[in-house]
């Protein structure tokens, strides 16, 4: 074997990552001594031609790489003289390129996606044993399996969570602007898109760090707590609740309104049974009620809403409806109690 040739060994095992500590010592100082640096040329070429039939991962560009190798290679011939040692860039350069080998591009992760129509639940068990049980009119979109360093799913709409412990994988929820961060517990998550009703995260068991990215607050939960947030504003309203299992009523088709003020409680019914329910004016979206329905069809508790409050309702078709006033009955922003099964 030439000398030629053994520089071309050198670097091609360079390249591949196979070399000794002592095959690189030595094909550091052949570049160092080299006056002609054409003799990598070979072995050069050679990776060159395989590179172009491999697929290369997204942050690389072979045409920018290219062109700076060149560049760089001219300007080492031009100084030769003047820097020997700049001739190591012909290595540096080299590895720059043919180091994607070991970048592999990011495994493309498979996702499933889980809905529920109107009126109805759905339970969804996770690839890590995690149960999610979906409320109405939600989505759960998930990965079909768990690879990487912590559990990600994204929820539109509101679920029970009872999350499987693993401390290695933390679980994360997307919800809208909601970001919810657990090692293992039982909590429930209301984020519906374009809706009145606030955002909220209440937890049954154990601990969660809940965010909300676009106000950058943060609160930290146990049992029986819950952060809310409220349209235009800027921080959590944090409660602790005396039944937390009443966060997950709906599980039972129970609806469970304390204090809620009338624009909640259309939003609530709306999302539920998929449709659009209207309040005529502000002081009746103010009034608060409290109420428990169980196993009400949407016409039975509008009936009964629109008692209790001394209201009506009107549909112009099977999809809208709208709450207002009577004419008999001047209405009071007051708080008003029923108990309904």
């Amino acid at each position: 074997m030439n000398d030629r040739q053994r520089k071309s060994e050198l670097f091609e095992k360079y390249m591949e990552n196979t070399c000794t500590r002592e095959e690189f010592d030595e094909l550091i100082g052949a570049v160092k001594e080299s006056d002609n640096l054409d003799e990598f040329d070979g072995a050069f070429k050679k990776h060159w031609e395989q590179a172009q039939h491999k697929t290369p991962p997204h942050t690389i560009s072979w045409d920018g790489i290219y062109q700076n190798i060149v560049l760089r290679l001219w300007a080492i011939k031009k100084a030769r003289q003047r820097f020997k040692h700049t001739a190591l860039l012909l290595v540096i350069c080299g590895a720059a390129l043919f180091l994607y080998p070991r970048y592999t591009k990011p495994t493309e992760v498979a996702y499933l996606t889980e809905q529920t129509a109107s009126a109805k639940t759905k339970v969804v068990t996770l690839a890590d044993g995690t149960r999610v049980t979906l409320n109405a009119n939600s989505e759960l979109r998930y990965p079909e399996n768990f690879n990487g360093d912590k559990r990600e799913v994204y929820l539109t709409g509101e679920a029970y969570f009872q999350v499987f412990h693993n401390a290695d994988k933390p679980f994360v929820i997307h919800s809208g602007n909601l970001l919810t961060h657990v090692l293992g517990t039982t909590f429930t998550v209301s984020a519906y898109p374009k809706s009145v009703s606030p955002l909220n995260v209440t937890v049954l068991t154990g601990k969660v760090a809940v965010k909300h990215e676009q106000a950058n607050a943060l609160a930290v939960l146990t049992r029986g707590q819950s952060a809310t947030m409220r349209q235009g504003k800027s921080a959590f309203e944090l409660d602790t609740l005396k039944n937390p299992e009443d966060a997950i009523a709906w599980i039972d088709d129970k609806l469970i309104f304390e204090n809620a003020n009338m624009k909640e409680v259309a939003s609530v019914l709306s999302n539920k049974y998929g449709v659009t329910i209207n309040i005529a004016d502000d002081q009746l979206a103010a009034q608060h009620i409290t109420a428990i329905f169980q196993g009400q069809t949407l016409s039975g508790i509008l009936k009964a809403v629109t008692k209790i409050t001394h209201t009506k309702y009107t549909n112009t078709d099977s999809t809208t409806y709208t709450i207002l006033k009577t004419q008999q009955s001047p209405l009071k922003a007051k708080r008003r109690r029923t108990h309904i099964e």
